[in-house]
């Protein structure tokens, strides 16, 4: 258990992976939905499993998001928000709190995630946090091949 500013990173339980299979978003952020596809409602699933993955909860002790740590030549990262705290300003605070987690955690001086093309809302997001572009490639998703953008960050 881990307290970063007003969240505190967790271990994720399994009542917490019941939680996030059903989250939804909206339009084309449907996309994201935790219970998407059989591949998807696993890999939340496996969460308890990984000692790099956390479920974040804020001082009302409510789960609001995710994330999880993958460690190879590269650090690199992905997040989730609840979907009924998305677009309401928290997003920038949210993030932040994750890369300083990060940092402390895993004592980093990089980070980077790649993001699919058509997030916008997320590009921006980790562009007001000096997120640089620093590649495009076509990858694979459950939907087929989609582009993504990779972005870094020095912490």
């Amino acid at each position: 258990m881990n307290k970063i500013t007003k969240y505190e990173f967790r271990k994720v339980t399994n009542n917490d992976v019941e939680d996030m299979l059903t989250w939804k978003y909206e339009g084309i952020y449907s996309f994201f939905d935790n219970d998407f596809s059989e591949g998807k409602i696993n890999y939340v699933k496996s969460f308890p499993m990984d000692d790099n993955v956390y479920a974040i909860y804020n001082d009302n002790n409510e789960l609001i998001g995710n994330c999880a740590f993958y460690l190879k030549d590269k650090v690199s990262f992905s997040i989730q928000m609840r979907p009924s705290l998305t677009s309401k300003g928290m997003g920038k605070e949210f993030l932040q709190a994750i890369l300083e987690f990060a940092k402390e955690r895993y004592d980093l001086k990089n980070i980077e995630l790649s993001v699919l093309k058509f997030n916008e809302r997320a590009i921006r997001l980790y562009k007001s946090l000096d997120f640089k572009v620093i590649n495009e490639f076509i990858g694979k998703t459950v939907k087929g091949e989609m582009e993504f953008i990779t972005m870094s960050k020095k912490l």
